[in-house]
């Protein structure tokens, strides 16, 4: 039996609930025993609470299987389960947190644009974003934001996971396999990615108006992974990391320093490390 079926079940058997009500009360009013007409309408007020209790259940099944459906577009499969038991990871207020973020951006895509059908653009935005999107639940990541030929995804929110920083430049560097293998097999106009990883504090929460909440992170944090990603078509990195990425993941990969940058939006140099790849390897 599909859900729907089982749905549709349980709403057949609210209906059922209220016509046996009315009819007990029918019977109450038919009858001059007064000991029966009592019984009949305690038995009425019986259903009464049976309804109420199916319907309360079944509104709380359609929240929860809606709040599902919207949340797992974002987090992989077992971050989602963790927040249909815990909703309050997803709580309205914002609250600062540190996170690491990541931008993934596709190299040309201007030109790429201009080579193809609006059609072929969509299909191959649609078949690259689904494999990348993929690789960020693989490495528990949660998907923040499409923006255009860009993608946003931060580590550490709404669930806190060990390593957080080494998992997005996991990600990062099976990113471009990816790509790479996807290419393998057979013409894909996407050559080359460009992804920036930063980590720090953000403030984390459901941001946006009344009509519509967007779970997502705010703050320099961010800002400096966009400014990150942008850079690598500059200085010709698959990748780039900010200094405290550098400082957490320094031990387990192969990064090499480059010159220290005035980030737009920003007075002071920042420190920038290109990734090479894992250690030993």
């Amino acid at each position: 039996m599909s859900e729907l079926t089982i749905v549709e079940a349980i709403e057949l058997a609210i209906a059922q609930e209220l016509q046996a009500r009315r009819s007990y009360l029918e019977l109450s009013q038919e009858t001059d025993d007064p000991e029966l007409k009592n019984l009949l309408k305690e038995i009425a007020d019986e259903e009464a609470g049976h309804e109420a209790s199916l319907r309360s259940r079944l509104r709380l099944y359609k929240e929860k299987d809606r709040l599902r459906d919207t949340i797992s577009r974002y987090v992989s499969p077992g971050v989602c389960d963790e927040i249909i038991k815990n909703p309050d990871l997803m709580q309205l207020g914002g609250r600062r947190r540190q996170v690491t973020v990541l931008f993934a951006d596709v190299w040309g895509f201007t030109a790429i644009s201009e080579q193809n059908s609006p059609e072929t653009v969509v299909e191959m935005l649609n078949k690259f974003f689904s494999a990348m999107v993929d690789l960020v639940f693989d490495y528990q990541g949660t998907l923040d934001k499409y923006l255009g030929d860009n993608l946003m995804a931060v580590f550490g929110v709404p669930l806190e996971i060990p390593q957080a920083s080494h998992r997005a430049v996991e990600c990062a560097l099976a990113m471009h396999r990816r790509l790479e293998e996807m290419q393998d097999q057979g013409e894909f106009p996407i050559r080359r990615i460009g992804i920036g990883i930063n980590t720090g504090e953000a403030i984390v929460g459901n941001i946006g108006c009344s009509r519509r909440m967007d779970y997502t992170v705010i703050g320099d944090t961010v800002n400096v992974a966009a400014r990150l990603q942008v850079l690598t078509r500059e200085l010709e990195a698959d990748t780039i990391i900010g200094p405290l990425t550098y400082q957490e993941v320094a031990e387990d990969f192969e990064l090499e320093t480059g010159p220290s940058m005035i980030l737009r939006g920003r007075r002071e140099t920042t420190p920038i490390y290109k990734l090479l790849g894992p250690k030993g390897r």
